[in-house]
């Protein structure tokens, strides 16, 4: 996959989609072809063969949700990477915002008044279906004033303190996926974009809310995301008439703000420019060593790879499973406090309980595990710092400022890995048990059928990699007319800039959505790359 993420990052995204098509041939892997299909088409800007992708997607995405049963059999007989890509909840909801993208760019491209508005329509359809599947998820684990009605309760409170004293860093409760505040924000801009001003209010203002309540606490985004959608609020509430906008003004607005929305919108349009930033953090796996020791069964790291990515393994084992006290739990893995764990406790220690020590006898595991152990892998998240820093965009030369984290989707797959942890670990240990237990009734001795099963164990680190690691937003008013603008990137040691001319209309909404990668020019350009401009007959060149 590091040769597609590469042709990616350099542009090149129909090589990237060749790339892409032939790794993820197999069936197993439909869901994941289908969806990087469909972003690296419509970066390439051809949004009809994007929607077909997506499209195909989206189904498969409803219908393989669940984890079946059937998966977990298919590892015991080979590994974790042999079974069907099934995606999760922020996936599905990305695939819905890909798709009102494309209805977006497509409404733009239409050469008549009756094709706008059959695209628009269709757009319609897309920003429903993404409300439901979100109501739908809202009502499976409740929203963000459920959560903070059940923290205020006694019991809550007592369960935090004695899982801090047994070292619980993790509370899946706090990290569990709720709501998307942007992609609210999103459909309420598409409505706006369709005249429909009641339906884009409500949009905004769940969108508000959702910020305000504690997705940006949640995934540590930029608080003006909600002001701005109380901004969009309030106008969208002063436009239809409604005098309720006057209270959100006074609530919610700053003093700036205020001023804005009293100023006249004649002649003017609105700007929307998204920023989708480099790509999602990449996912690896932890191989962990298990056995039994003084009737307790004992599980411990097994580091590979660069000293980096060692020390974050351990982090990242000793964040999650290893046994620590109060003191010496820490608030979250960074690249300042996981290096010092090299020297923290690298094994957890549990009590087998009687009926699992009968289980364990019953097929034959409990000498063996007791003598030489299982090898399991479980995935890990590699979440660290992202190279692009601060964005700001210039229109016409006048800076207006930097853009404001809307969306945090790697720290959506993050809270995703940290709350499935336990589980995966669970199904891994029982896998490994079987393929042991299976390969020791063949005759064969415990030792050898522990070195074959480690062998070929792995985890599931497959990933739709053409998400971005995060999505900038900023929002401006402009004279009808054309305009030209430049988002500059800030990355360590250069800059990235991106131009655009946009031709804005009064009384409409223009969407600018533009995808940012951490390149440096300066740099040699990959012989991946190379190869590909080479037999596209383009000439090669390193701009300094």
């Amino acid at each position: 996959m590091e040769d597609a993420k590469t042709l990616i990052r350099y542009g090149e995204y129909s090589a990237a989609a060749a790339e892409m098509n032939e790794l993820l041939n197999a069936e197993r892997n439909k869901l994941l072809k289908e969806v990087e299909l469909g972003v690296l088409n419509q970066l390439k800007g051809d949004y009809l063969a994007s929607l077909e992708h997506l499209e195909v997607a989206d189904r498969l995405a409803d219908e393989l949700y669940t984890v079946s049963f059937a998966d977990l059999a298919t590892r015991a007989s080979t590994n974790a990477t042999f079974t069907t890509y099934r995606g999760n909840i922020v996936e599905r909801v990305y695939i819905n915002y890909f798709k009102m993208l494309n209805y977006f760019y497509l409404a733009e491209q239409a050469t008549s008044q009756q094709e706008t508005q059959a695209l628009l329509d269709s757009a319609r359809v897309e920003a429903r279906r993404a409300m439901i599947l979100l109501d739908e998820n809202v009502f499976k684990v409740g929203d963000y004033a459920l959560a903070k009605e059940e923290k205020e309760s006694a019991l809550y409170k007592l369960q935090r303190v004695f899982a801090a004293v047994n070292g619980s860093v993790v509370n899946p409760k706090e990290l569990v996926f709720r709501d998307n505040a942007f992609s609210h924000y999103l459909i309420g801009t598409l409505f706006e974009k369709m005249g429909e001003r009641d339906s884009a209010r409500v949009s905004y203002e769940r969108s508000a809310k959702l910020y305000e309540q504690g997705y940006v606490k949640q995934y540590q985004l930029d608080k003006h995301t909600a002001s701005q959608a109380w901004f969009d609020t309030a106008r969208m509430l002063k436009a239809t008439g409604d005098r309720r906008w006057n209270k959100v003004a006074k609530d919610k607005l700053s003093s700036n703000q205020r001023n804005e929305l009293n100023q006249s919108a004649k002649g003017q349009g609105q700007l929307v420019v998204i920023q989708e930033v480099d790509m999602i953090a990449p996912r690896g796996e932890l191989n962990l060593w298990v056995l039994i020791q003084n009737n307790r069964l004992v599980i411990r790291p097994i580091v590979t790879g660069t000293p980096k990515e060692q020390a974050y393994q351990l982090a990242w084992f000793y964040y999650l499973y290893a046994d620590k006290g109060l003191l010496g739990v820490i608030e979250r893995i960074s690249a300042e406090d996981y290096l010092g764990l090299l020297t923290a406790s690298h094994e957890k220690k549990l009590p087998i309980p009687g009926v699992l020590r009968s289980t364990l006898e019953s097929i034959g595991l409990l000498e063996a595990m007791s003598s030489t152990g299982i090898r399991l892998s479980v995935p890990l998240l590699y979440y660290e710092e992202l190279p692009v820093k601060k964005s700001y965009l210039t229109i016409n030369g006048k800076n207006l400022g930097n853009l404001h984290l809307a969306d945090n989707i790697s720290g959506l797959a993050m809270a995703q890995h940290l709350v499935a942890a336990q589980a995966e670990l669970t199904n891994a240990m029982a896998i490994e048990a079987l393929r042991l237990s299976l390969c020791m009734q063949t005759g064969a001795p415990a030792p050898l059928c522990a070195l074959a099963a480690g062998a070929s164990t792995s985890a599931d680190t497959r990933s739709w990699l053409s998400l971005p690691y995060e999505i900038r937003t900023l929002r401006t008013q402009l004279p009808a007319g054309d305009h030209q603008i430049k988002l500059t990137s800030d990355v360590a040691g250069y800059q990235i800039e991106q131009k655009q001319s946009v031709k804005i209309e009064a009384g409409k909404v223009h969407l600018v959505r533009l995808r940012t990668f951490a390149v440096d020019p300066s740099q040699p350009i990959p012989d991946k790359v190379k190869k590909v401009r080479k037999n596209n007959g383009f000439e090669l060149t390193n701009t300094k």
